[in-house]
């Protein structure tokens, strides 16, 4: 079931504001999600990669997601680190981990 929701974030572009302060600005999106977990498999590869994927996050239609690289869910921020589609199916799979750098 797809009653979760969560934001896309798109296209950082850096600018200052009116004291120089560094600000980023994103196009954002608000979709429908079904989370899910980290198979066992995807969570040990990943490791080995240095990553460490924490929820995956399936949309029903593959448009919906048009290459972002930050998603907000639950209130926390993700980076995107992989996406996984089956062609016998119009779904995408989100492969995320918990974005660390304190900026969006």
């Amino acid at each position: 079931m797809y009653d979760s929701v969560a934001t896309l974030y798109k296209n950082g572009t850096r600018t200052y504001d009116a004291y120089l302060n560094e600000v980023i600005e994103y196009e954002k999106r608000t979709v429908y999600v079904q989370p899910r977990g980290i198979y066992n498999a995807e969570f040990y590869n990943a490791a080995q990669a240095g990553l460490h994927p924490s929820v995956t996050l399936y949309l029903s239609n593959r448009a919906d997601y048009e290459g972002e690289t930050l998603v907000e869910f639950e209130g926390k921020m993700f980076d995107i680190i992989r996406t996984d589609w089956n062609a016998q199916r119009d779904g995408i799979s989100l492969i995320c981990q918990e974005h660390r750098d304190g900026e969006y």
